[in-house]
């Protein structure tokens, strides 16, 4: 049995996919968030929100609190909590950024778990419109104002999403901290993420959607 390593956007999300195609039992939905911010990192929602998306992906959630200043130790305490649970591995949506990688894996492998990137090697572009066609829905949840313009807050990640950045000197899947995304249907959930925007609010050089869950998955 296996975890994904998920934020709960899109390229962890056809990660997970991926590897249910390959034959990987992902039973589980691993996710660390910071408590400095009490947000998930980068995307600006609420861990409740990738709890929520577990369910709906039929996944059990380890999600762990991490401190800024104790990354390192918080993040290996979540690591054994995965191997405590009688998982073998964790399968993580890495594309091309090779010191993520090595940062991720060095610590996966050092407690004893298997490592696995099913993104890993691919063209950005092949991996969104992999993602679109698949018929995945996500939206842009945050922006970095220094790489991106704010206009594309809020937008569905789709073909002419896609199109739209090409023309932009960016990097389409925003593997460079451009944007972020939330994924709320697909071909992995048992039903849609129900879920409403309230307000806009900026971080220095960010700018987020407040993203909350509209309707709760009935046990």
């Amino acid at each position: 049995m296996y975890a994904i390593a998920s934020s709960g956007g899109k390229d962890s999300t056809l990660a997970l996919y991926r590897a249910q195609q390959s034959g990987f039992a992902v039973t589980h939905l691993f996710h660390i968030y910071n408590t400095d911010t009490t947000r998930v990192r980068f995307h600006g929602y609420k861990p409740n929100i990738v709890e929520e998306q577990a369910k709906l992906l039929g996944l059990e959630s380890i999600i762990i609190p991490t401190r800024s200043q104790d990354f390192d130790n918080d993040f290996r305490t979540a690591l054994e909590t995965v191997k405590h649970s009688g998982l073998k591995g964790i399968i993580f949506g890495n594309i091309f950024l090779g010191d993520v990688r090595e940062f991720y894996e060095t610590r996966v492998r050092s407690v004893g778990l298997e490592y696995h990137d099913t993104l890993w090697g691919q063209s950005t572009k092949s991996v969104l419109e992999s993602f679109v066609q698949s018929g995945f829905k996500a939206v842009v949840t945050s922006i970095w104002l220094k790489k991106l313009d704010r206009k594309y807050l809020g937008r569905e990640i789709n073909g002419n999403f896609l199109e739209a950045l090409e023309k932009e000197a960016v990097d389409v899947c925003g593997e460079n901290g451009e944007y972020h995304s939330l994924t709320y249907d697909g071909p992995c959930f048992k039903k849609p993420l129900r879920y409403r925007i309230f307000e806009i609010h900026e971080e220095m050089e960010n700018i987020f959607l407040d993203v909350r869950i509209a309707q709760k998955v009935t046990e």
